[in-house]
């Protein structure tokens, strides 16, 4: 299985995109920490029984990809609680996700990895 969500731009980071293609680095940059709570709901589609929260965006791995779009990692925390079993743990974890920019509808299409064990 495999997880998305889309991101809505700004006017302002609309227009650099549609006038600069290589401006979805800096676009991504800027989107990512403003939508870091909606990225984390959509983590916690692979991690069924955590919490996904603290997202952040991996700047030295920003790559950008042969469609037009931009490859990185996002780093996370996952947290985990339960008052039955005494459960109160939080760990770090990274996924390797892609952007692309759908400039005609004014949005970012954020993938994360695809992970068989889901389907």
């Amino acid at each position: 299985m495999q997880h998305s969500i889309k991101l809505t731009l700004s006017d302002q980071q609309l227009s650099l995109l549609k006038t600069e293609s290589a401006a979805i680095r800096q676009v991504v940059i800027e989107v990512v920490p403003l939508y870091a709570d909606q990225i984390g709901y959509m983590l916690q589609g692979y991690h069924p029984r955590q919490k996904a929260s603290k997202v952040s965006l991996v700047n030295d791995t920003l790559k950008l990809n042969s469609e037009g779009g931009i490859a990185f990692n996002i780093s996370y925390v996952l947290e985990e609680f339960s008052a039955c079993s005494a459960v109160d743990t939080e760990d770090t974890a990274k996924m390797p996700v892609t952007v692309v920019a759908d400039v005609e509808n004014g949005i970012l299409n954020l993938t994360g990895e695809y992970w068989p064990s889901l389907d």
